[in-house]
């Protein structure tokens, strides 16, 4: 049940399924390709999961990971907007609007919400990029010093846009406004303002059994793909925390969901 409450806890604002289709072959600015605008992780091993949280998180586990690269920032409603006019993303699904929330003045800075996991691994391909493994996900959100969230202490409204209105935004946030919530390697908003697509299947019981050396998940589908890192659809730390895991159908999108890129090095 705990799982179906956690899918639900995302979908809350909406969502629609479809089936995917590749519309054409543009080529991507090169500033999107750039490396510039990504944050360096060394490898490292560290304890993957968590001791006293859901089950799913169990059990902690030695996980090494190569170094690698994340996007600094989520990939915003501008830069997908790119691979939309390339005909190379579809155009995206619209929800009824809170006819009470206000007029976003920058909205192409705010994070792309309403993708599949598809439509996110489509851009990653686009800009030579690809989705971070679950494992680099939470290393990156975590290192290097393994707390509960990507910063030092507990949650508070400062540090990230999560349920309500509080933190400043009823909704979204331009990607960045929260600084106080970096991890430790500078990495923004990996907790709250649009949860994250991982490349990695779901499994409940994966920490059981899962490779020591830079996991990649289940081989065989198994129906749901990774979330990470809640949203400002979150009530509650346990959504914010760095180690919680949230199982959604590839297929399905809703604006509670976004994404950000990761290469090799």
């Amino acid at each position: 049940m705990r799982y179906v409450f956690l899918a639900l806890s995302l979908l809350v604002t909406g969502c629609t399924s479809f089936a995917f289709r590749n519309s054409g072959k543009g080529t991507a600015p090169s500033e999107l390709m750039s490396r510039d605008a990504m944050v360096n992780i060394p490898g490292g091993t560290f304890d993957m999961g968590a001791q006293n949280a859901e089950p799913d998180e169990y059990p902690p586990h030695k996980v090494e990971v190569s170094g690698f690269l994340i996007d600094k920032f989520e990939v915003t409603v501008g830069d997908y907007a790119r691979c939309i006019d390339a005909k190379v993303c579809r155009k995206l699904p619209e929800f009824d609007e809170d006819e009470n929330a206000p007029e976003l003045t920058t909205p192409e800075k705010h994070p792309v919400a309403s993708v599949s996991w598809f439509d996110a691994n489509k851009y990653c391909e686009w800009v030579g990029k690809r989705l971070p493994t679950e494992a680099e996900w939470e290393y990156a959100a975590r290192a290097p010093k393994m707390e509960k969230f990507p910063w030092v202490g507990m949650a508070d409204d400062t540090r990230a846009n999560s349920a309500g209105s509080k933190d400043g935004f009823p909704k979204t946030a331009p990607v960045g406004s929260f600084p106080k919530g970096a991890s430790g390697y500078g990495v923004m908003d990996m907790s709250g303002n649009v949860a994250e697509w991982t490349n990695d299947w779901y499994d409940a019981k994966w920490y059981d059994h899962s490779p020591g050396t830079n996991p990649k998940g289940p081989e065989a589908p198994t129906g749901s793909k990774v979330v990470r890192g809640g949203s400002w659809t979150s009530n509650g730390d346990y959504l914010l925390r760095s180690t919680s895991r949230v199982s959604l159908e590839p297929n399905i999108s809703n604006d509670g969901v976004g994404f950000r890129c990761a290469a090799d090095k």
